[in-house]
C-alpha cells in the first residue's frame, strides 16, 4: 500500500457511500410523496430538493474515482473526491434551511 491511512479512510468513506446508495430508492420514493403532500406555496425550493435527491447517485459513483487519484499518489485529491457527496448534502441542507425561513 502506498499510504495506509489514506487507504483506510477511502475504504471507510466508500463503504458508507455504498450503504447509503442501497437505501437510496426508498428515500427517493418517500421524498416525492412528501413533496407532493406539502402545503407550501414556494415550489422552487422543493424542486431544488427533489433535484438534489434525484441526482444523489452521481456524486456517489463519482466518489469511486478517488482510487485513480490514490493510484497516482495524489492523496489529498483522492480524499476530496471521496468526500464529494458532502456538496450534495450541503445543498440539500441549505434548501431545507431556506424553505423554513421563507
Amino acid at each position: 500500500m502506498k499510504n495506509r491511512t489514506v487507504a483506510y479512510w477511502l475504504l471507510f468513506i466508500n463503504a458508507i457511500n455504498l450503504i447509503t446508495l442501497v437505501a437510496y430508492p426508498y428515500m427517493l420514493f418517500m421524498s416525492f410523496y412528501m413533496i407532493a403532500s406539502s402545503k407550501t406555496d414556494d415550489y422552487i425550493l422543493e424542486y431544488i430538493a427533489a433535484g438534489v435527491l434525484a441526482t444523489y447517485p452521481v456524486p456517489v459513483l463519482a466518489s469511486f474515482t478517488c482510487w485513480a487519484f490514490y493510484k497516482n499518489y495524489k492523496f489529498k485529491t483522492a480524499l476530496v473526491m471521496a468526500n464529494l457527496i458532502l456538496i450534495w448534502v450541503a445543498i440539500l441542507l441549505l434548501a431545507a434551511l431556506a424553505s423554513t425561513l421563507v
